[in-house]
């Protein structure tokens, strides 16, 4: 018997942030302190999925300028 692979109805699945620090630690990969920062006062903001992308995208433009 084929196993098939579970879909989500379509939609795409977005990790949790304890979810994704499970598996990026798994993985060996950790955030920095400026990113942990980040995402804290994101979070006390409770800005939206699109404001917190924005927020990101941001920064990392932001720090590859100043290279």
């Amino acid at each position: 018997m084929k196993k098939t692979p579970k879909r989500f109805g379509g939609t795409d699945l977005v990790l949790g942030q304890q979810t994704f620090a499970a598996i990026s630690a798994v993985e060996g990969l950790g955030l920095s302190v400026a990113s942990r920062k980040r995402l804290a006062d994101m979070k006390k903001r409770k800005l939206s999925t699109d404001q917190q992308r924005s927020e990101v995208i941001r920064a990392y433009l932001d720090a590859k300028s100043r290279r």
